[in-house]
């Protein structure tokens, strides 16, 4: 399986329909996506020839299926650009110096191939007249050469302009992506793509700026080849040497026109096992990026789950730029917490299996689906920051007289080793959730285990409602089952009461304990997560984990 993952960073993507000036693109076509990496190779100064033979493994693959949003299309506006190609030198007379100087060329290699060996004074005098054909110089620099009408085209009221229409559209989710499922990838060829997937700036337009990688835990298609639907263009075996011919004849500089092959698509049914429609997706859904612990850092238990979310978000802090986005740093520049969902820090322990000994195993940074493309780019820009500083060597997070935790990003050629770090564990529809970290609930039900029955019972009932809260701050519907302990329901999960107390800052500026708790919630219908409830959401508490009812424990 291969799978091409693209996220426009400015959140919407700039592309003319092939067949129609004033038309968008969506989703953008897999030739288009070929070509941007063709382009991307050609543009070193030295193509390598290992990507060259990934570009031609790629061709040849089946065409792709394409897991893409639904997206608006932006209005289309007529704007009047100014004409590129103005020059103080006619054009007629350019035509003429260009086909002469191309004319003498061609001499020349005959004369050079005269085997009586006899060609050097003709040569001689043919580089003497193509020496002086190249040489406008006369053209430009010398009083009363120039062309006085052309050469009025270059000021600014009388240059020429054009009518162009540049169709955008927003989607509802800033990325798109590539799945051949069939596809059987080497390493080698892996590594070569996803070293020019690194170098891919835009797709389209040139103000259509993405980052594109591979994705080894791709979302599932909602479009895919068939014999009806919409025509897309794709690629076919000799793609490559087809754009190396075409840019032959037009030198990024003449009109062009990328060879495809038409392929219909045709969108992808709903999953049955949802009868009313797409499963719910909390307001912490979205994107991760994932970091694996090396061997030897996976010996922390999820007790110190917040201790080490702080110290992930204090590292990516430190490499973004000032001043942080509201997104990124969960407050407004006052000092107040933002309304909206923002980036979580979040760790990633080993739960819900036989052997689960619920050790952490890696960490991710969450990056919700309605998060503001400025903040989205900065936490992408910091990690990549952190990376470069890295130079090939793990991540660090260093945790006082705990020593250091090394880690690497996930992603690309590079997959997860474990069910524990791979997004789609924690993303997967299900109707019941359970907590592989306690929740921090919101408000404080008083004592649940002290007290008389009545009052524990008032307790316990005050946390169901904090519970419900939960959910819906997180734009769920009140489960329609749940269950709060003390201890856990998964396998590997460490009771509430082994986790060090949580604190929050009140509005009044004083430190509030939030009480911790295991949760067992059900929906009347099916919720795609990552789902995670309560009030330290943000730094680790409350994951939650899909389970079917063979997963949880009695």
């Amino acid at each position: 399986m291969l799978a091409i993952e693209v996220n426009f960073l400015t959140g919407r993507f700039v592309a003319t329909a092939h067949h129609d000036r004033k038309s968008d693109e969506w989703p953008p076509h897999p030739a288009r996506l070929f070509s941007a990496l063709v382009a991307t190779w050609a543009d070193s100064d030295a193509p390598m020839s290992e990507e060259r033979r990934g570009l031609e493994w790629l061709e040849a693959q089946d065409p792709p299926a394409i897991a893409a949003s639904e997206a608006a299309p932006r209005r289309v506006l007529t704007h009047f650009v100014p004409v590129n190609d103005t020059s103080v030198i006619g054009t007629s007379w350019y035509d003429k110096r260009s086909l002469n100087v191309k004319h003498l060329i061609d001499e020349i290699d005959a004369a050079s191939e005269d085997p009586s060996g006899k060609s050097t004074k003709a040569v001689e005098r043919l580089d003497q007249k193509l020496a002086k054909a190249r040489d406008v110089s006369s053209q430009v620099s010398e009083a009363g050469r120039t062309n006085p009408e052309e050469a009025t085209k270059l000021l600014p009221d009388l240059r020429g302009k054009q009518g162009r229409e540049f169709p955008s559209v927003t989607p509802a989710e800033p990325r798109v992506t590539y799945v051949w499922p069939d596809a059987d990838v080497t390493p080698a060829i892996a590594f070569s793509l996803d070293g020019l997937l690194s170098r891919v700036t835009r797709l389209g337009h040139s103000s259509s700026l993405v980052s594109c990688r591979l994705e080894s835990d791709p979302p599932t298609p909602n479009n895919e080849p068939g014999q009806v639907g919409e025509v897309l263009r794709s690629v076919r075996r000799g793609q490559l040497a087809a754009l190396e011919q075409e840019y032959a004849k037009h030198q990024a500089s003449k009109p062009r026109s990328l060879p495809f092959t038409a392929v219909r698509y045709r969108p992808v049914e709903p999953d049955p096992m949802n009868q009313e429609g797409e499963p719910l997706r909390p307001d912490t859904a979205g994107y991760w990026v994932v970091f694996e612990f090396n061997r030897s850092s996976r010996r922390f238990p999820a007790t110190r789950t917040v201790e080490l979310a702080t110290t992930l978000r204090a590292a990516v802090f430190h490499h973004a730029e000032d001043p942080l986005p509201d997104g990124l740093s969960g407050h407004h520049r006052d000092g107040t917490p933002v309304s909206v969902p923002h980036v979580g820090f979040l760790l990633l322990p080993y739960v819900g299996s036989q052997h689960a000994d619920g050790r952490i195993m890696g960490a991710a940074v969450s990056i919700p689906e309605s998060l503001d493309d400025q903040s989205r780019r900065a936490v992408l820009r910091a990690v990549g920051k952190w990376e470069e500083e890295a130079d090939s060597n793990p991540l660090e997070l260093r945790l006082g007289g705990s020593g250091v935790l090394e880690m690497r990003r996930l992603g690309g050629s590079i997959a997860p080793s474990l069910d524990t770090l791979r997004l789609q564990t924690w993303r997967r529809p299900s109707r019941r959730w359970v907590s592989a970290t306690p929740v921090a609930l919101p408000t404080h039900p008083g004592p649940l285990g002290t007290g008389t029955a009545a009052a524990r019972a008032k307790a316990w009932a005050r946390a169901e409602r904090a519970v419900a809260d939960s959910c819906r701050h997180v734009s769920l519907p009140e489960p329609s089952d749940m269950t709060i302990s003390l201890e856990s329901f998964v396998k590997g999960v460490r009771a509430a009461h082994q986790f060090p107390a949580f604190r929050q800052r009140g509005r009044d500026g004083k430190q509030i304990a939030r009480r911790l708790v295991h949760v067992s919630v059900a929906f009347e219908r099916p919720v795609a997560g990552p789902l995670v409830l309560g009030a330290g959401r943000y730094l680790g508490l409350g994951l939650m984990r899909p389970v079917r009812d063979e997963d949880a424990s009695s």
